[in-house]
């Protein structure tokens, strides 16, 4: 059978056969059960809503037929029709604004059919002949067929157009969007396990499983945040207005704005690309940012300091950082004196860390971590040292 999410969204358009193969692998799946029960009743309404502000179709095709410019092959009754529904069609219009689009569609659509039909036959039109021998010989007179053709293209268009609304109100409905007020952090877990912190006058949008039967790790995201990403074969996409940024788990942090996003990753590895060519990614290394603004490539990944930038992800990142410098970052976070025994200055530490966080703690998990110890107090200063000395 095709692809099972094909099936389900054309199920009216398959064979008897197939659907037959459907309703089977519907009753042993009691998940794309559900998802094509949900598909079924969404479509349904959507269907209603469209048809309780157009009640006639046939209209809606004089409407987009007009709007694309071809007024010319309605009749004198057809236009009076479409005069005194032009109101409700226009308020239709602005309720829905993927009209536009299929006006548009339509446009490129008779097109199309002009030229097509302009290279099998000559323009000019010619009688049937009365006595052809064989009446396929004759050729169509162009303007009627054209008149057809027209028709049947923007009848073709608003079907399509039905289909797409619903895909739309499908997709909107199972979406989940966190927003995040100025000067405030959130942290949301996803159901696959990652987190996200996001920062004040950030907005994240990702597909709810308890909705959408399954979390497909794709998530929108405006403003400033930082993902810790769950492993997974699944790659994990997050997508800003102006690129898309791919792993399969790693830590990284993102600040994206209408006309540019970049990207510093701490963790792991993470291709970065332009929204507008999908295929010409960089491919960033820990330690390394990139930088995509509207319509152009991604910058070439180049070093960084971590700790600096990502300090406005309101977290201590610790990668790998030898102790003598974690705790120097920590002196002067907090103002307090942290210093570090010899034997210990060369060790390397790992972790992630809120600035809210009490200095104390901080010192005694890095101290744990290392069979250290916290000696001393915020007053005196603070020092990490062998345990036992």
């Amino acid at each position: 059978m095709q692809d099972p999410n094909d099936a389900l969204l054309f199920f009216d358009d398959l064979s008897p056969a197939q659907q037959q193969a459907l309703r089977a692998a519907l009753a042993e799946d009691p998940v794309l059960a559900d998802a094509f029960a949900q598909w079924r009743q969404v479509r349904a309404a959507v269907r209603e809503r469209l048809h309780a502000d157009v009640p006639d179709r046939r209209l809606l095709v004089l409407y987009a037929l007009e709007s694309a410019g071809r007024a010319d092959v309605l009749s004198p009754d057809e236009q009076q029709a479409l005069g005194a529904a032009r109101p409700a069609l226009e308020q239709a219009a602005q309720r829905h604004p993927a009209l536009a689009d299929v006006v548009a569609h339509v446009e490129v659509c008779c097109a199309d059919f002009e030229a097509a039909w302009d290279a099998h036959f000559d323009t000019e039109t010619r009688p049937a002949r009365k006595a052809a021998p064989d009446r396929r010989a004759a050729r169509p007179a162009r303007r009627p067929v054209l008149r057809w053709g027209w028709r049947a293209v923007a009848t073709v268009a608003l079907a399509a157009f039905v289909a797409v609304l619903v895909l739309i109100v499908q997709r909107d409905r199972s979406l989940t969007t966190v927003h995040v007020a100025e000067g405030q952090t959130r942290l949301v877990e996803l159901a696959d396990g990652s987190t996200v912190r996001l920062l004040g006058g950030a907005a994240l949008t990702y597909a709810d499983p308890a909705r959408a039967g399954v979390f497909n790790r794709r998530v929108r995201l405006s403003g400033r945040a930082f993902f810790d990403v769950a492993p997974d074969r699944q790659g994990f996409t997050v997508e800003t207005p102006t690129a898309l940024a791919t792993v399969l788990g790693t830590s990284f942090g993102i600040q994206a704005h209408a006309d540019a996003m970049e990207v510093v990753l701490a963790t792991g590895r993470l291709s970065v690309a332009s929204k507008a060519a999908q295929e010409r990614f960089v491919v960033l290394e820990p330690g390394q940012m990139s930088r995509v603004s509207r319509d152009a490539l991604p910058t070439t990944p180049a070093p960084v300091d971590l700790a600096e930038a990502l300090a406005w992800t309101g977290l201590f990142l610790f990668r790998a950082t030898p102790l003598e410098d974690a705790a120097a970052r920590l002196s002067a976070r907090y103002g307090v004196a942290v210093s570090v025994a010899q034997p210990l200055r060369a060790e390397r530490v790992t972790g992630t860390f809120e600035h809210a966080q009490p200095l104390d703690e901080i010192l005694q998990t890095l101290a744990t971590a290392l069979e250290a110890a916290v000696e001393g107090s915020a007053a005196e200063g603070y020092r990490l040292a062998p345990a036992g000395q």
